[in-house]
């Protein structure tokens, strides 16, 4: 997915996205910080107490509704903007007003065929930016869940608090979120590896089995995406795109698909 004067007003869909998924993320370390914090309150005063613990449930509730709105809206309503430049360059027939230009890098006609080798890249660049989005996640997960237990392990005499933020924490998108991106990156992984071997095959398109293959590997990407109804960070694909796009240059070579 090169750069080099590329144009993609698709994007402008993602932009809010963006800024939700950014709010959710200082909200969820304003709640962790909050929510480590709890167990001591009762080493506060009233007032200090009730103001901390007044805002760790308008706060988890504000993350929560801010998630809804990116899950059930702007994230769907992005991704069906993408896909319908995925097709209209695979096949050459608009099916919007949004233009795109050398979003995807294949040498291939409008047909069935570029259609898999666009999957193919954007399963490529997806799985390449979830895993590196992971490597921070899993350390999120693991120092927050870390404290979380060590706290309470000092605090014997709050079990009833310990029960209450741990219906928080496995209700709230913290885990949910990581699974779901584990999810995704192996879904994008899949995808990948098949249209691989299809390519590498050199299967013919015209075949029945072909076409099954294209179109299962297309509704398995879409679903997977739509399923997971997770922003893939903007900021990772941009440092990740010249050295990806470098080597999708050499797996298009090997595969003879700028032929």
């Amino acid at each position: 997915m090169s750069d080099s004067k590329r144009i993609d007003e698709v994007e402008q869909y993602y932009q809010p996205v963006s800024k939700l998924d950014s709010s959710t993320t200082v909200l969820f370390w304003a709640v962790a910080i909050i929510s480590l914090l709890i167990p001591y309150a009762n080493e506060l005063d009233t007032i200090a107490k009730n103001i901390l613990t007044a805002t760790f449930i308008v706060l988890v509730f504000i993350h929560f509704i801010i998630s809804e709105i990116l899950r059930f809206y702007y994230i769907p309503r992005a991704e069906q903007a993408r896909r319908k430049q995925l097709l209209t360059d695979a096949f050459g027939t608009p099916l919007s007003h949004d233009k795109t230009s050398l979003y995807y890098n294949n040498a291939y006609s409008p047909s069935l065929k570029r259609l898999a080798a666009n999957i193919m890249e954007n399963a490529y660049f997806s799985k390449a930016v979830a895993s590196k989005m992971l490597v921070k996640r899993r350390i999120i997960i693991g120092i927050y869940l870390s404290a979380l237990i060590f706290i309470f392990a000092l605090r014997h005499d709050n079990l009833n608090v310990l029960i209450w933020i741990t219906q928080i924490v496995f209700s709230s998108e913290i885990l949910a979120a990581w699974i779901k991106l584990e999810v995704l990156r192996n879904s994008h992984e899949n995808v990948y590896d098949n249209l691989h071997t299809h390519f590498l095959n050199e299967f013919d398109e015209s075949t029945s089995v072909a076409i099954a293959n294209i179109l299962n590997n297309f509704v398995n990407y879409e679903s997977a995406k739509s399923a997971s109804r997770v922003k893939l960070s903007s900021k990772i694909f941009h440092d990740l795109n010249p050295q990806l796009t470098k080597d999708w240059k050499k797996i298009r070579s090997e595969l003879n698909m700028d032929e």
